[in-house]
C-alpha cells in the first residue's frame, strides 16, 4: 500500500513539473523554455530561435542572451514540446528543456606563463590607465561571453603572447552594454570585439572595434617599435 502511494505521489510531481514547464496561456497557447548549454555566441541562440520559429504552430521564439534561454510560445494542438526540442537540437547546439540551465562556454584558458590579467570580470568600473604594463605593449580587450568573435581575438592573442614577451593582455568582461565599464569606454563603440592598444612607452596606438585581426597585429607591431 505504501509503495503504491509513493508511486502515485511521484507521478503527481512529474505531472506538476510538466505543467510548470509548459503553462497554458490565454487563447490555449503554451510556453516552453529551452536552455542552451556551452554556446559561445549570441548569434548561436538567435539561430536556435529562428529554427524553432519555422515549426508549424509556433507563435514566437526569442533568445535571452543573459539567461541563455529561448522562450517559445506555441499552439499545443499543432506542435508539442518534443518536436520543438528536436528542432532546436538540429541546429547542432546542446539544448535542454527547462529554465535556469543555460550557460555559455567557459572563458579561454591562457597559459599561466603569459602576461594575462582580468581587470574586470563582472562589468564593474575600472581605470584602464592604471593597468598598463610598464615597458610592454598592453592590449585592453573588452569582451563578453556572448561575443563569438571575441573568442577569435583570444586565440590570436594567445599566439602573439607566446611569441612576444613584451606584450601584455588585460581582459575586461563587459557582461552587457549597460554595465559601468561599458558606459565608460563603449559609448561610441558599435560592436564587440573592441581592443585598445598602448605602446611600450605608454602611448595609445590604436582602438579597434570588430574582428580585425590584421589591424590588431599591426597595432601591436607599432607599439613594440616605440
Amino acid at each position: 500500500m505504501m509503495r503504491r502511494l509513493k508511486t502515485l505521489a511521484l507521478a503527481s510531481v512529474a505531472v506538476t513539473m510538466l505543467a510548470c514547464a509548459a503553462p497554458l496561456e490565454a487563447g490555449g497557447g503554451k510556453t516552453l523554455v529551452l536552455s542552451l548549454q556551452d554556446i559561445n555566441c549570441q548569434s548561436c541562440g538567435a539561430r536556435v530561435a529562428t529554427a524553432i520559429r519555422k515549426q508549424a504552430g509556433v507563435r514566437s521564439a526569442s533568445f535571452d542572451k543573459k539567461a541563455v534561454e529561448v522562450t517559445v510560445r506555441y499552439d499545443p494542438k499543432k506542435v508539442g514540446p518534443n518536436k520543438l526540442v528536436a528542432a532546436a537540437k538540429q541546429t547542432g547546439f546542446r539544448v535542454v528543456a527547462g529554465r535556469g540551465k543555460g550557460r555559455y562556454e567557459k572563458d579561454t584558458r591562457f597559459d599561466p606563463k603569459l602576461d594575462v590579467k582580468w581587470i574586470s570580470r563582472a562589468g564593474e568600473g575600472v581605470d584602464i590607465e592604471k593597468h598598463r604594463a610598464s615597458g610592454k605593449v598592453t592590449v585592453f580587450d573588452f569582451y563578453a561571453k556572448w561575443c563569438g568573435p571575441c573568442r577569435k581575438v583570444d586565440a590570436e592573442m594567445a599566439k602573439i603572447l607566446a611569441k612576444h614577451n613584451d606584450v601584455a593582455l588585460r581582459k575586461i568582461n563587459i557582461v552587457d552594454w549597460d554595465k559601468p565599464v561599458a558606459r565608460r569606454y563603449l559609448r561610441k563603440v558599435p560592436k564587440l570585439p573592441y581592443v585598445i592598444v598602448y605602446g611600450r612607452r605608454g602611448k595609445r596606438v590604436a582602438a579597434i572595434f570588430g574582428l580585425k585581426l590584421a589591424a590588431l597585429r599591426k597595432a601591436i607591431a607599432a607599439g613594440r617599435s616605440q
